[in-house]
Protein backbone atom coordinates (compact mmCIF):
# COMPACT_ATOMS: atom_id res chain seq x y z
CA UNK A 1 0.00 0.00 0.00
CA UNK A 2 2.68 2.56 0.80
CA UNK A 3 4.07 1.91 -2.51
CA UNK A 4 1.27 2.15 -4.40
CA UNK A 5 0.75 5.85 -1.98
CA UNK A 6 4.30 7.12 -3.07
CA UNK A 7 4.13 6.07 -6.91
CA UNK A 8 0.51 8.34 -6.85
CA UNK A 9 2.28 11.04 -5.14
CA UNK A 10 5.47 10.81 -7.39
CA UNK A 11 7.94 10.19 -4.36
CA UNK A 12 10.94 8.66 -6.63
CA UNK A 13 13.34 9.92 -4.09
CA UNK A 14 13.68 10.68 -0.63
CA UNK A 15 12.12 9.76 2.73
CA UNK A 16 8.29 9.74 3.67
CA UNK A 17 6.48 9.28 6.83
CA UNK A 18 3.10 7.76 6.24
CA UNK A 19 0.85 6.12 9.02
CA UNK A 20 -2.06 3.37 8.58
CA UNK A 21 -4.48 2.39 10.69
CA UNK A 22 -6.14 -1.35 10.65
CA UNK A 23 -9.96 -1.52 11.63
CA UNK A 24 -10.02 -3.91 14.44
CA UNK A 25 -13.68 -5.24 13.05
CA UNK A 26 -12.67 -6.14 9.41
CA UNK A 27 -8.74 -5.99 9.11
CA UNK A 28 -9.21 -3.19 6.74
CA UNK A 29 -6.11 -0.90 6.57
CA UNK A 30 -6.84 2.40 5.51
CA UNK A 31 -4.48 5.11 4.85
CA UNK A 32 -4.25 8.46 7.39
CA UNK A 33 -1.57 10.31 6.29
CA UNK A 34 1.64 10.94 4.30
CA UNK A 35 4.09 13.59 4.53
CA UNK A 36 7.72 14.46 3.12
CA UNK A 37 9.55 13.71 6.24
CA UNK A 38 11.14 11.32 8.82
CA UNK A 39 8.91 10.64 11.58
CA UNK A 40 8.49 12.65 14.82
CA UNK A 41 7.49 11.93 18.09
CA UNK A 42 10.87 10.59 18.81
CA UNK A 43 10.35 7.91 16.29
CA UNK A 44 13.56 8.57 14.74
CA UNK A 45 15.22 7.27 18.31
CA UNK A 46 13.00 4.39 18.59
CA UNK A 47 14.13 2.89 15.00
CA UNK A 48 17.83 4.00 15.59
CA UNK A 49 17.30 2.25 18.73
CA UNK A 50 16.18 -1.77 17.65
CA UNK A 51 18.10 -1.05 14.12
CA UNK A 52 21.18 1.23 14.84
CA UNK A 53 19.88 3.17 11.64
CA UNK A 54 19.56 7.10 12.13
CA UNK A 55 16.54 7.83 9.89
CA UNK A 56 17.68 12.03 9.58
CA UNK A 57 21.73 10.28 8.73
CA UNK A 58 20.01 7.80 5.95
CA UNK A 59 17.38 10.40 4.82
CA UNK A 60 20.57 12.90 4.50
CA UNK A 61 22.26 10.04 2.24
CA UNK A 62 19.65 9.86 -0.13
CA UNK A 63 19.19 13.47 -0.83
CA UNK A 64 23.44 13.61 -1.35
CA UNK A 65 23.16 10.65 -3.61
CA UNK A 66 20.18 12.70 -5.52
CA UNK A 67 19.26 9.35 -7.80
CA UNK A 68 22.39 9.40 -9.47
CA UNK A 69 24.32 7.77 -7.30
CA UNK A 70 23.44 4.52 -5.95
CA UNK A 71 22.23 4.16 -2.54
CA UNK A 72 21.92 1.39 -0.48
CA UNK A 73 21.25 1.85 3.74
CA UNK A 74 23.65 -0.49 6.12
CA UNK A 75 22.56 -3.62 7.14
CA UNK A 76 20.24 -3.04 10.39
CA UNK A 77 20.57 -4.63 13.41
CA UNK A 78 17.62 -7.00 14.20
CA UNK A 79 16.84 -5.73 17.66
CA UNK A 80 13.37 -5.13 19.18
CA UNK A 81 12.58 -1.59 20.93
CA UNK A 82 9.93 0.02 22.57
CA UNK A 83 8.80 3.62 23.71
CA UNK A 84 7.05 5.03 26.67
CA UNK A 85 5.70 8.84 26.38
CA UNK A 86 3.15 10.54 28.96
CA UNK A 87 2.50 14.21 29.97
CA UNK A 88 4.26 14.03 33.64
CA UNK A 89 2.64 15.86 36.83
CA UNK A 90 6.41 16.93 37.72
CA UNK A 91 8.55 19.57 35.59
CA UNK A 92 11.09 17.40 35.29
CA UNK A 93 10.07 14.32 36.21
CA UNK A 94 13.08 11.85 37.95
CA UNK A 95 13.26 8.18 36.33
CA UNK A 96 16.09 7.24 38.41
CA UNK A 97 14.74 4.22 39.61
CA UNK A 98 13.78 2.82 36.36
CA UNK A 99 17.45 0.55 36.32
CA UNK A 100 16.89 -1.78 33.49
CA UNK A 101 19.88 -2.31 31.47
CA UNK A 102 17.56 -2.41 28.33
CA UNK A 103 17.12 1.43 28.62
CA UNK A 104 18.96 3.53 26.11
CA UNK A 105 16.97 7.14 25.80
CA UNK A 106 15.46 8.80 28.56
CA UNK A 107 13.12 12.45 27.40
CA UNK A 108 14.20 15.53 28.93
CA UNK A 109 11.17 17.52 28.47
CA UNK A 110 9.61 19.58 30.77
CA UNK A 111 6.46 18.16 32.34
CA UNK A 112 7.06 15.23 30.10
CA UNK A 113 8.34 11.30 30.72
CA UNK A 114 9.51 8.79 28.37
CA UNK A 115 12.08 6.11 28.11
CA UNK A 116 13.09 4.22 25.10
CA UNK A 117 14.36 0.30 25.74
CA UNK A 118 15.82 -2.39 23.53
CA UNK A 119 16.35 -5.90 23.24
CA UNK A 120 17.07 -9.19 21.31
CA UNK A 121 13.81 -10.01 23.01
CA UNK A 122 10.13 -9.09 21.62
CA UNK A 123 8.98 -10.62 24.67
CA UNK A 124 11.04 -8.46 27.03
CA UNK A 125 9.92 -5.31 25.56
CA UNK A 126 6.69 -6.05 26.00
CA UNK A 127 7.12 -7.11 29.65
CA UNK A 128 9.14 -3.95 30.38
CA UNK A 129 6.70 -1.56 28.54
CA UNK A 130 3.87 -3.75 30.32
CA UNK A 131 5.25 -2.85 33.94
CA UNK A 132 6.59 0.84 32.84
CA UNK A 133 3.11 1.63 31.90
CA UNK A 134 1.69 1.09 35.35
CA UNK A 135 4.29 2.46 37.22
CA UNK A 136 4.26 5.67 34.85
CA UNK A 137 0.55 6.12 35.28
CA UNK A 138 1.57 6.08 39.44
CA UNK A 139 4.49 7.89 39.22
CA UNK A 140 4.59 10.27 37.04
CA UNK A 141 1.47 10.61 34.61
CA UNK A 142 -0.35 13.99 34.43
CA UNK A 143 -4.33 14.23 32.74
CA UNK A 144 -6.49 17.12 31.23
CA UNK A 145 -9.47 16.33 30.81
CA UNK A 146 -11.08 17.25 27.42
CA UNK A 147 -12.88 20.05 26.84
CA UNK A 148 -16.81 20.24 26.22
CA UNK A 149 -15.92 21.94 22.75
CA UNK A 150 -13.09 21.68 20.65
CA UNK A 151 -10.99 24.20 20.24
CA UNK A 152 -9.62 24.49 16.64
Amino acid sequence: MNQRGMAAFGLVNGVSHTEFIQARDTGEIHFLETSARVGGAHIVELVEAATGLNLWAEWAKVEVAGGKAPYAPPQPKQDYAGLLVSLARQEHPDTSAYTDPEIVWRMDRPHHVGLIVKSPSAARIRELLGSYVERVQRDFQAYLAPREKPTS
